[in-house]
């Protein structure tokens, strides 16, 4: 590993015994990056693997952080997760990809019940595990800048942010992807192109074909930026997700938490800006709040349900009894404030 992994070994060696009192890891399949970034895994890993003696999902994920090293961007976005202290899980968590705790800050992975060995001995499972962690290694870098939409921007405005956050975590598996590619690591591009994000993969392929300066000035980015927009499935899931974390927020918080303010291009383009400081949505953000592809809702089912959220959000709430004017809820409850 490079020099900078050696400071970090002894930053780690004082800083996880100075905290191992004050900070309890969330499960057993769970480790400090910082300890999985020491305990790199090299060739024999796949060795282990074929004779089944890889028996810790730890070997599995010292494994990612092995590859992942070899990605510029990648890179930093672990070296940041190492600095804040974050935790690295691999557990059966139902079916979704991954999920994060930003006040344990933990981030764990589904292993989508897989044997440790098996997940080892399995190319594909292997790979998607490490997919998925570039996904969360984003959505962390996100987190730490951004946080919820929902304290500052009104509910149809989170929707429009939450899918553009979204389809930026897919840019950057596709952008890790390509740079492990030229570390002579394809077998993780190959894996891209076959799944569900194949087509954002093809897309920034196919720009740099036509374009090969556009891996340096971000038009490739954007090129699969905008094919995230071209499947209506995608667009259809991510907003139902949104929707229901709305719902809760609402339940949980009252119409009050929603803020009013309204995106303008420069919070566009900074949900793009890249380890490197640059941004692939650099210019394009006007375009973004005007183009009704990237906003509109074509689902009836999510797009009734948004209208209820921000019917929730207006009314006055009082006995139970929704009301659009709060002089007349005072009328007919005047003893409730």
């Amino acid at each position: 590993m490079s020099n900078q992994i050696d400071q970090i070994q002894k930053k780690v060696a004082h800083d996880l015994d100075s905290s191992v009192d004050c900070f309890k890891i969330p499960c057993n399949n769970a480790w400090h990056f910082a300890e999985l970034m020491c305990d790199t895994m090299e060739i024999d890993f796949f060795e282990k693997a074929q004779n089944c003696d890889i028996f810790e999902y730890e070997d599995v994920l010292s494994w990612c952080i092995t590859v992942l090293d070899q990605s510029p961007s990648a890179k930093i976005m672990l070296t940041e997760a190492v600095d804040q202290g974050w935790v690295l899980a691999l557990d059966d968590i139902g079916g979704c990809d991954y999920s994060i705790d930003a006040i344990l800050k933990t981030v764990t992975l589904d292993n989508n019940a897989v044997a440790p060995s098996a997940l080892g001995r399995s190319k594909f499972f292997r790979n998607t595990t490490l997919v998925t962690l570039i996904r969360a290694l984003r959505d962390i870098w996100q987190e730490k800048r951004h946080g919820g939409f929902d304290e500052l921007y009104s509910p149809e405005h989170v929707i429009l942010l939450e899918r553009i956050r979204a389809a930026d975590l897919d840019v950057m598996a596709v952008l890790c992807a390509w740079e492990l590619r030229a570390a002579d690591y394809s077998d993780v591009w190959r894996h891209i192109i076959g799944t569900e994000i194949g087509d954002i993969a093809m897309a920034y392929l196919g720009y740099l074909e036509r374009d090969p300066t556009a891996q340096y000035n971000g038009f490739a980015l954007f090129s699969a930026f905008k094919q995230w927009f071209q499947k209506e499935d995608r667009i259809s899931s991510c907003d139902r997700d949104t929707l229901d974390y709305l719902d809760d927020v609402l339940m949980s918080c009252g119409p009050e938490s929603f803020g009013y303010k309204k995106p303008g291009k420069i919070n566009i383009e900074m949900l793009s800006s890249l380890p490197d400081k640059s941004a692939y949505l650099q210019g394009q953000g006007s375009e973004i709040l005007s183009d009704p592809i990237y906003a509109s809702i074509e689902n009836d089912i999510n797009k009734a349900h948004l209208t209820h959220i921000i019917y929730d959000t207006e009314a006055v709430m009082v006995e139970n009894v929704p009301f659009r004017d709060a002089d007349l809820a005072q009328k007919i409850f005047p003893e409730e404030e």
